[in-house]
């Protein structure tokens, strides 16, 4: 299931731009293409996001939990590879419309990974979704280098039943052979209420 409604072409400017002010680190996924694509049978639809680049997010119910946190999952590829020790980045705005009951966060893990069997992942880990519009990020040194043909990221919403708003993302890299520098991207700000 893939959805381009959200490939918003203020993301694609925002890169531009990002590209021209950080030129170490460089983006790898491509904004002309940044749809979010699922896999499972969420309820998808898009909604009015005030605030994020485009004004448009896509709204993701995952009705129950599942037998695996990747029954539902996001799936997006990339367009360059990625190298041992690169420090790679993977962004996006996000929200939690609704969390699990009891809960005020809805927890996905987040993955890039090779897109085929072994499925093995260059970078992992949980991420936190609050109520409030947030530009997340799971950033982490490659443990693996895999050519651009097999390199996407994954993001894994069967952990629980949730509904959880996706508005842009975006992929980047710093080489290992490069300076030490941090990513660019707003990393944990949220957008002004």
């Amino acid at each position: 299931m893939r959805f381009s409604a959200v490939c918003i072409g203020s993301i694609a400017l925002a890169g531009a731009a990002f590209a021209q002010q950080r030129v170490k680190e460089t983006i790898i996924s491509d904004p002309a293409a940044a749809a979010w694509s699922f896999e499972g049978k969420p309820k998808v639809k898009q909604v009015s996001a005030e605030g994020v680049p485009g004004g448009k997010a896509l709204l993701v119910t995952v009705a129950a939990k599942g037998a695996n946190r990747w029954d539902i999952q996001a799936r997006m590829k990339v367009k360059e590879g990625i190298a041992v020790d690169d420090t790679v980045t993977f962004g996006f705005y996000a929200r939690a419309d609704k969390p699990d009951s009891g809960k005020d966060t809805a927890a996905v893990h987040v993955r890039v990974q090779r897109g085929a069997a072994p499925y093995d992942a260059a970078i992992e880990g949980p991420l936190e979704i609050g109520k409030e519009w947030t530009f997340h990020c799971l950033t982490g040194r490659s443990k693996l280098t895999l050519d651009a043909a097999v390199t996407e990221v994954s993001v894994q919403m069967a952990g629980d039943k949730h509904a959880v708003a996706f508005g842009p993302y975006m992929v980047t890299k710093i080489p290992a052979s490069g300076p030490t520098i941090k990513s660019g991207l707003p990393c944990g700000k949220a957008l002004a209420a």
